[in-house]
């Protein structure tokens, strides 16, 4: 039989791709899923064809004669002078997205989708024009959940739009079953469904504030104060504080073990946030160093800090410190390849070697004496330490 011959598992598989590639706009515009339509062409044989292997074209034609799945099976008449008038399969049309779901094997799936994306539209309308487009967009996410989840993402979507600026904690929502976990597994959802209701990808939530850790290395800085302590953004921006010196670091042990250090003040960085403390005002009118991994993400952390504040100083990320150690550099199992623009000549030198050799030096690795000795030289060359401060031993608290 010609290979163009279209048997039903073929077509099937045509209605299948069909209903893949164009079930979000279905589901975006039910006018249009009603009017769409798929015509397969069946490909009848030629004379010559038949005449080459009858046998495969009679079971051809069985085939479609026993068909019994959807659509309409079109017939034609063929006059060939060897074989007579005959009747052929010569095309199936499929109207309807729901025949075409089904064709392709996919019918229980439509019948869900269409149920909750009605339910979708009818709790959460009459919304934007892009309502039904979001919701479209997000089928994959919601068609997946249970139904308990499916109710709560359909009453928390409307309880978020009813409510844009409730200012609430995630577990004070009042929809059981939505706590902090269900909401990070199903936020880009119920976003998207907000955003289609009202424009606006907004929550009106509130989440618990990052927290920085900060080191006073000279106590009298902040009379009163913990030596150590975690604070918000917000609250460390407000501090009545005006140290000559802020050293910004990655490692909270290494925080922690600072020795006491005149007029400094020691803070976590956060990693790829810490442009953030760019708005710290005691932070911008203070002389600013900044010490991270010996990696890619270190000196990227440092350049997108630099790009906030120019004058910020490196601390133990050059090419020194790499040759002086990197004994105890490891293989870097995720670099990172963003393009960086604001380090010295030293710090890009440093980052070039790393990235042929595929390394990373971590901060703790580094023998905590050569720390100390590198950090002095830089910071105190002439320093009437005071009495009390951070400990310096690593990782005392």
């Amino acid at each position: 039989m010609s290979t163009r011959c279209v048997l039903p598992p073929v077509a099937a598989a045509k209605a299948l791709a069909a209903y893949n590639s164009r079930r979000r706009r279905w589901l975006a515009d039910s006018v249009f899923a009603d009017q769409d339509s798929l015509t397969v062409a069946l490909h009848p044989p030629s004379e010559q064809q038949i005449a080459e292997d009858p046998d495969t074209v009679v079971a051809w034609v069985r085939a479609w004669r026993g068909y019994a799945g959807d659509g309409r099976v079109e017939w034609a008449t063929r006059r060939w002078p060897s074989f007579g008038t005959q009747e052929v399969p010569v095309r199936l049309t499929l109207a309807g997205a729901g025949r075409i779901a089904s064709a392709g094997g996919r019918e229980a799936e439509w019948r869900a989708l269409v149920m909750r994306r009605d339910a979708l539209v009818d709790r959460l309308g009459p919304g934007t024009p892009e309502l039904s487009a979001a919701v479209a967009a997000t089928a994959a996410k919601w068609l997946e959940l249970d139904d308990d989840d499916f109710g709560r993402l359909t009453t928390i979507a409307r309880w978020l739009n009813e409510h844009p600026d409730s200012g609430y904690f995630i577990r004070q929502l009042p929809v059981p079953g939505v706590d902090t976990k269900w909401l990070a597994r199903h936020r880009g959802v119920v976003e998207s469904l907000l955003d289609g209701v009202r424009g606006s990808r907004d929550l009106g939530i509130r989440s618990l504030p990052h927290l920085r850790d900060l080191a006073l290395c000279d106590p009298g800085l902040l009379a009163g104060s913990p030596r150590r302590f975690a604070t918000s953004l917000e609250e460390l921006t407000a501090l009545p504080l005006n140290p000559a010196r802020t050293l910004i670091l990655e490692n909270k042990e290494g925080l922690y073990a600072l020795p006491p250090l005149a007029d400094t003040v020691a803070v976590h960085g956060g990693g790829y946030t810490v442009h953030e403390l760019a708005e710290v005002p005691w932070v911008v009118d203070s002389e600013v160093w900044y010490w991270g991994d010996l990696d890619s993400h270190g000196f990227a952390i440092l350049d997108r800090l630099r790009r906030h504040l120019p004058h910020v100083r490196s601390l133990l990320m050059d090419q020194a410190t790499l040759d002086r150690w990197r004994g105890l550099a490891v293989r870097e199992q995720s670099p990172t390849f963003n393009e960086v623009s604001h380090l010295t000549a030293s710090e890009a030198a440093a980052l070039e070697s790393l990235r042929e050799g595929d390394l990373r030096l971590e901060q703790e690795r580094i023998p905590w004496p050569y720390v100390l000795e590198q950090l002095l030289a830089a910071f105190v060359r002439d320093l009437s330490a005071p009495s009390s401060g951070c400990d310096a031993r690593p990782g005392s608290k």
